[in-house]
């Protein structure tokens, strides 16, 4: 079974390899899923560097990657909500860089016959964070006016897409090569951050504002949109400085969110979902290095995707 994992903290080309790894048992509670698609996401290249090392702790080698889908090829007997042979999304803590996968009952649900390989494997933690944040990390203190800024990433144009299902206005922000994109997806306005000031522009008029920028790169423009009161929340670190009174939250993964939950809400969303995919990689060890070394420059909008060629 080819997996492909990293043998030590490094760059990309250096410490990721491809290793032949022996099937897990499936106990009663797990299933087995031969992987079609996976994503490749910027956390699996701040763990392939070291930088989650202080916190997160791992064996070499280690298989990286927490998204994919696949077919079932076998399950535990105390498995119900799918059979061998259902296409399924998988998110797994970590191992979806292979060929197949041992994955708890409750971190994969059957994927809609409409939905491409590609969206399936690209749209799942993107997805968890624009589902656990909207619904579970503010609920109904959100507000009526949201501003989403980066909303031409995986997870900002996701954001744009279930607040706009909801029923809210949204102010967005993105460079000026992804207008188009942004303006798709629904959102009632618009400012190009290299060409304009957002900050300005939107002053005080958002209720919650969420900096999903790379690197958290556009905190002092969102505490300018922010309502005094209002919600800031950043999916990287908080701004040092906090100029404005208001409720301050740093969103991260939390065992309190029920992955079940949120991928049935996936399931149920993928009618309506549109998931920019940049670039779909052959299954084979060059493409996750490539992968790996695109996201670590400034790479055009969308998920990059590796998969496995049809039988």
């Amino acid at each position: 079974m080819k997996r492909f994992a990293i043998k030590d903290y490094g760059a990309a080309k250096d410490v990721l390899t491809e290793i032949e790894g022996e099937p897990r048992p499936v106990d009663e509670t797990h299933v087995r899923v031969e992987i079609v698609t996976f994503a490749i996401n910027p956390y699996d290249v701040a763990l392939r560097q070291g930088a989650m090392r202080a916190f997160r702790k791992v064996t070499f080698p280690y298989v990286l990657g927490n998204d994919g889908a696949g077919i079932v090829t076998e399950v535990g007997k105390d498995i119900t909500h799918v059979k061998v042979g259902d296409e399924v999304i998988v998110h797994a803590i970590s191992g979806t860089y292979g060929e197949e996968i041992v994955v708890p009952g409750k971190k994969i649900v059957k994927k809609p016959a409409a939905m491409s390989w590609e969206v399936a494997a690209g749209a799942v933690t993107p997805w968890l964070t624009t589902y656990n944040l909207v619904t579970h990390l503010l609920g109904d203190q959100i507000g009526e006016t949201v501003m989403v800024q980066g909303a031409s990433g995986a997870v900002g144009s996701l954001l744009v897409q279930f607040l706009k299902a909801q029923g809210k206005t949204v102010l967005a922000s993105a460079a000026k090569r992804n207008e188009a994109l942004v303006r798709q997806l629904g959102v009632d306005q618009f400012v190009a951050y290299d060409e304009a000031d957002a900050g300005e522009i939107f002053a005080d008029q958002a209720d919650t504002v969420i900096d999903a920028t790379k690197g958290g790169r556009a905190g002092k423009a969102g505490m300018e949109i922010m309502k005094a009161g209002g919600n800031f929340v950043a999916l990287n670190d908080l701004p040092t400085e906090q100029i404005k009174q208001g409720n301050y939250f740093s969103f991260g993964p939390s065992k309190e969110y029920s992955d079940a939950e949120a991928l049935t809400a996936l399931a149920d969303f993928s009618q309506q979902l549109h998931l920019t995919i940049a670039e779909v990689l052959p299954f084979d060890l060059a493409s996750v290095i490539e992968g790996h070394e695109r996201l670590e420059g400034h790479p055009a909008a969308g998920k990059i995707i590796v998969k496995k060629a049809a039988e």
